[in-house]
């Protein structure tokens, strides 16, 4: 069931049957389903452009952590959708965030990435904690791009122009995917292709990685 609602989906939402798209996920809400993979697709095909839903995006959300509070990838997404759209984490979310730790050493350099957002300067204003964070993250794994990019922005606001450099050169050396140079398709329930974009940095849109690329004239971005 869980494999033909989502092909039904990604077909619709290839198709801009964006209508369709949002009816099917509704309908599903008023449902359970013991699986997390169905409610973390459905979450993230109902918060991108052009639904852009994002109190039934986090209603996905919260349905997989009631299979597991503890699963990573519902709690990497979650605070995603909090961060970049509604403003911010709350500190019950970072706490669960910070005090979380896996088996996965990538995981866990994820983990350190998104706690790093609730420390810049527009929310706690807490640069040395945002730093040993982002360090933590490319320390525990050193193959993403947002947390090099994010050490580099807070490195060049304090004129520590050569580490930017160094670690400017070293997000762009890691992206793996530029959209639209490539021909890659992904299905817009893709759960991994989400994480590779908005977490990692690794598969971006070649505007994101002209930014980064700006960076290296010493602009922060």
């Amino acid at each position: 069931m869980m494999n033909d609602l989502l092909t039904k989906i990604n077909i619709l939402s290839k198709n801009n049957n964006d209508n369709a798209v949002y009816d099917l996920v509704e309908e599903q809400l008023k449902h359970e389903a013991n699986d997390i993979k169905l409610w973390l697709s459905l979450a993230i095909v109902i918060v991108e452009v052009p639904i852009v839903d994002y109190e039934k995006s986090i209603a996905c959300i919260k349905k997989a952590l009631d299979i597991d509070k503890d699963n990573v990838i519902a709690l990497l997404i979650l605070a995603y959708v909090y961060e970049h759209e509604l403003g911010g984490i709350d500190d019950i979310l970072l706490n669960k965030i910070e005090s979380l730790h896996t088996d996965s050493a990538e995981l866990n350099s994820m983990l350190k990435y998104v706690a790093s957002w609730s420390y810049a300067r527009h929310k706690k204003n807490d640069f040395l904690k945002e730093e040993i964070l982002l360090k933590e993250s490319i320390n525990l794994y050193g193959g993403h791009v947002w947390n090099y990019k994010n050490l580099a922005r807070l490195y060049l606001a304090q004129g520590r122009k050569s580490e930017a450099y160094f670690l400017i050169k070293k997000a762009l050396s890691n992206i793996k995917i530029v959209y639209g140079k490539e021909n890659y398709e992904y299905e817009p329930t893709d759960i991994n292709e989400f994480i590779n974009e908005r977490l990692k940095g690794i598969h971006l849109t070649d505007s994101n990685v002209r930014l980064i690329q700006k960076m290296l004239n010493f602009e922060e971005a």
